[in-house]
């Protein structure tokens, strides 16, 4: 019997799709930042265009129903759901500016997963320095229990300095509505902790 996944693709053949849709530019491969591309099975792949992203959860197989609501398309079919589209923008952007955010020299900057634990933005840093990054584009502030979750899921990463030391850890919280006055006063007494806006990112 054959195996296909849910596009309808025989599950033989994807990797030679997935090859030429990367040649193409048109998907990227995620592995966990920590990872040897080589040797890993750890990989999700993912449209690279944000644009061709936003075509196919709200264009594609629908524009009988846009062009039926007209001006109020974007309300009843983007809107509802916008939030969660824009959660992995926000992430991606967030690694792309940490190198500005906390200049360092790093060794990669990405994703990281294993098993049921993952982390939005994980930088490895040359001075032995991991940076453990968690990001909500949510409507709600964050909190000291976001951090909390965020310092526990950061010691189930396997990573070690060039040296072999401990590596030393600095937690960022990033956030699209800001941070409860109980985190803002931690980060205040603390030099392992940053907290960012939309704001502080793009500025």
């Amino acid at each position: 019997m054959r195996n296909e996944f849910g596009a309808g693709v025989d599950s033989n053949s994807i990797g030679s799709y997935l090859s030429k849709l990367r040649r193409l530019r048109l998907v990227e491969r995620d592995i966990p930042v920590t990872a040897n591309p080589n040797a890993t099975r750890k990989s999700r792949y993912r449209l690279k265009e944000p644009l061709f992203r936003f075509w196919f959860r709200y264009v594609y197989r629908q524009t009988g129903k846009l062009v039926q609501l007209g001006d109020a398309g974007f309300e009843k079919l983007v809107a509802p759901t916008f939030t969660d589209y824009m959660g992995p923008m926000f992430e991606i952007v967030c690694q792309n500016t940490l190198p500005s955010l906390l200049p360092k020299t790093y060794q990669g900057i990405g994703y990281w997963w294993h098993r049921n634990h993952e982390l939005d933005v994980v930088g490895l840093g040359s001075d032995g320095t991991l940076v453990a990054g968690e990001c909500k584009y949510t409507t709600r502030e964050m909190t000291e229990g976001d951090l909390t979750d965020l310092e526990r899921t950061a010691q189930e990463i396997q990573w070690s300095p060039e040296g072999g030391e401990e590596p030393t850890y600095h937690y960022c919280c990033f956030c699209r509505s800001g941070f409860s006055d109980r985190l803002r006063s931690t980060a205040a007494e603390r030099d392992d902790l940053s907290l960012f806006m939309p704001s502080n990112i793009v500025g």
